[in-house]
């Protein structure tokens, strides 16, 4: 296949996701009566979790590990199974808090701590770009396999502006957090779909090509017994299952789509057995194409490339585009996601600070737009970034690799997102201290050895600050070595800060406003300017100077602004307005929480009445008076 007709095929992949984007938002009402159409597309854009890596770097697992390619299925369905209430909480939990990305819903349940918020960030963007950039290598990798010719580093810039051109329109659309990109959610869906169909087609075509009755396929088929001997079970498969396990909630990608796309609390407890079966389906059929690439590839090629030169050694066209879309499906679907939530935590945790304290303009949505721009600006940024990535730095490490190392990152916030479920109000100075340990092992033990100079390493080999052998401890692989070092100290200082018998701290400021806030009017133009005059006044109808801030009032302005620049950034915004102003801090907090927690009763005490008092609906007019 000339390397013209592959891309031209991909370019058809990409058009055909930006059609149905374009068609589902242009036809959103509509579709919104299709409930069970919605959900399973819901369920399908859950898949997203399959990247390239499992598409193409799982087979590659099979074949030199065995059972280390098991437990990245085998983990998150374990927790889909057997975990629904805690999966039900979890998402009572962010819709309460309102939260668009797992760092906003972190910091929300920890005192709204925008500390907080800005180092599950950034761990956030140092595992995620690399894995970006581990998506773009795989598009010009397989281009250039299937074509058979060289070339991959335009295909890689020309996939990264396209991918992040389809983030902008589709991801990035608005300034509301709260505003759901349906069009998205039904185009990851559809690449998920392309994803089982490709891979299926591929494990099929794999079964015809072996003759069992064949020395070859016996052979083949011992070799693969011997990486699956229970004898093989090691610690690194342990230390992967436990940083997979809520991999399918943690990472940015998944708690989009699984907490922030979601319609209703039960939305995921609801999609999980499906979601299970579709990972299940996906580890299933590695198996036929590692053995077939064992017996007829012969170890002729890199085991993470089977999938692709399997149709091509056996001539099968139609195979060897069902690889390559694949592929492309699910690199494209995760880079496009995880863009698109990275951006969001990017302007919100660590530029919108920067944006405030030199805004000057504050007509009506000024900071709402602004947003905007900076939000699509870092969706170019993070491409840019991943790209610069796959271009300089040598790939020699596999698929799998890069991918536990990004998964090694994200388990640093792991512990914390499981406390957040359970609770709010959490002391912020013991997870602010976790997770600054658990992210500067991370770097030294996992992220930065393989980028590394080789002479660098040689220097540090054999001292206590050996990166792969930190203090002497040895005897393992750098992935148990590092998970060890990272996620152990984490969880260590996570215990012996929450031992102290000290209280919350206060409510950090964000920036100091230029006109503090003294009244509801100053507050509602202070809204105003995130959300737009319509949207405050329909909130706000009447408002008068002089007009004293309730606690509802403050808290439906913090959840206005919320809806831009997420929560925790909001509440550290308003506070920080009112402080200023007439209130001293602890006065404002008890406000802000005040308003928080009539909010929280009121919605109890509405189920609580549903649940114990016969239904009925009633009419009544402008009067009051019973009409029906």
């Amino acid at each position: 296949m000339e390397l013209r007709t592959a891309a031209l095929l991909a370019l058809a992949l990409i058009l055909v996701l930006f059609a149905l984007a374009a068609w589902v938002e242009a036809r959103g009402a509509r579709l919104n009566r299709h409930v069970r159409l919605r959900h399973a597309t819901y369920t399908l854009a859950l898949g997203v979790y399959c990247t390239s890596w499992t598409f193409y770097g799982a087979v590659g697992s099979a074949v030199r590990d065995g059972w280390h390619y098991l437990p990245i299925y085998a983990a998150p369905m374990l927790l889909l199974i057997a975990a629904p209430r805690f999966l039900h909480r979890l998402t009572e939990a962010v819709a309460e808090e309102q939260a668009a990305t797992v760092s906003d819903f972190i910091a929300a349940r920890f005192g709204h701590d925008v500390v907080i918020a800005r180092l599950v960030t950034i761990i956030a963007l140092l595992g995620t770009i690399p894995y970006v950039a581990l998506q773009l290598r795989s598009i010009g990798t397989a281009l250039s396999v299937v074509s058979g010719q060289p070339g991959t580093s335009g295909v890689m810039v020309a996939a990264a502006l396209l991918l992040a051109l389809f983030a902008i329109l589709f991801g990035v659309r608005r300034f509301e957090l709260a505003g759901r990109s349906e069009g998205l959610l039904y185009a990851i869906g559809l690449e998920s779909v392309v994803k089982l169909v490709a891979l299926a087609v591929v494990a099929g075509m794999a079964l015809t090509l072996l003759d069992w009755s064949a020395p070859t396929t016996a052979s083949g088929i011992a070799m693969l017994r011997d990486r699956f001997d229970p004898a093989r079970l090691s610690s690194e498969t342990l230390v992967i299952a436990l940083v997979s396990v809520t991999a399918i909630i943690a990472l940015p990608r998944q708690f989009y789509m699984g907490l922030v796309e979601a319609r209703a609390p039960d939305d995921l407890v609801r999609a999980r057995f499906g979601l299970a079966a579709y990972l299940g389906f996906m580890a299933l059929l590695v198996l036929p194409i590692a053995l077939a690439g064992m017996v007829v590839l012969d170890g002729r090629t890199s085991p993470d490339l089977y999938v692709l030169q399997l149709p091509a050694e056996a001539g099968y066209r139609w195979a060897a585009i069902a690889a390559l879309l694949g592929g492309i499906a699910a690199a494209a679907s995760m880079a496009i996601v995880d863009s698109t939530a990275l951006s969001t935590m990017v302007s919100n945790d660590l530029i919108f600070p920067t944006l405030m304290r030199g805004a000057r303009r504050t007509e009506a949505g000024a900071i709402g737009r602004r947003m905007l721009a900076v939000r699509r600006g870092s969706v170019l940024g993070i491409m840019v970034l991943a790209l610069a990535w796959a271009l300089l730095v040598s790939p020699k490490d596999s698929l799998a690799s890069i991918g536990l190392i990004a998964f090694a990152g994200m388990a640093q916030f792991t512990p914390h997102l499981i406390m957040a479920a359970y609770g709010r109000g959490r002391d912020p100075v013991p997870a602010r201290a976790s997770l600054s340990v658990g992210l500067v092992l991370w770097l030294y033990t996992l992220a930065l050895p393989p980028i590394l100079p080789a002479a660098w390493l040689q220097t540090l080999a054999r001292t206590p600050l050996d990166p792969l052998h930190l203090l002497g401890l040895g005897q393992v692989t750098p992935l148990v070595h590092g998970v060890i070092w990272s996620l152990g100290a984490n969880l260590a200082v996570l215990v012996a800060f929450a031992a102290r018998k000290v209280s919350t701290t206060p409510l950090p400021r964000l920036v100091r406003a230029e006109r503090p806030v003294t009244d509801l009017a100053e507050l509602v133009q202070l809204t105003a300017s995130f959300v737009g005059r319509e949207r405050v006044e329909a909130e706000f109808p009447g408002v008068q100077r002089g007009q004293p801030i309730s606690p509802a009032a403050a808290q439906r302005a913090q959840r206005l602004i919320a809806s831009v620049v997420g929560a925790s950034s909001a509440r550290s915004l308003v506070a920080s307005a009112l402080a200023g102003g007439t209130m001293n801090l602890q006065e404002v907090t008890q406000l802000l929480d005040k308003g928080g927690q009539s909010l929280r009763f009121s919605r109890q005490l509405l189920a609580a009445t549903f649940e114990n008092v016969d239904a009925g609906i009633s009419v009544v007019d402008a009067e009051m008076n019973l009409i029906a």
